[in-house]
């Protein structure tokens, strides 16, 4: 699991984007849950890619 939490971060921050993306080609801009779960697949990689930053840091 650690090791899959080190991948993770930008990855899952590319996906909730292209979520958006497709939501917004597709016309789907409506429908919260499209929009949330875009939303939420960023902030979790972002999440993660500041959490593994911060513990691979000597400061």
């Amino acid at each position: 699991m650690r090791k899959l939490n080190k991948l993770l971060g930008l990855p899952l921050v590319y996906a909730g984007v292209a979520v958006l993306a497709l939501g917004y080609a597709t016309g789907l801009t409506r429908h919260n849950a499209v929009l949330a779960i875009g939303l939420l697949l960023v902030i979790a990689g972002a999440a993660t890619y500041v959490w593994k930053e911060r513990r691979e840091s000597k400061y």
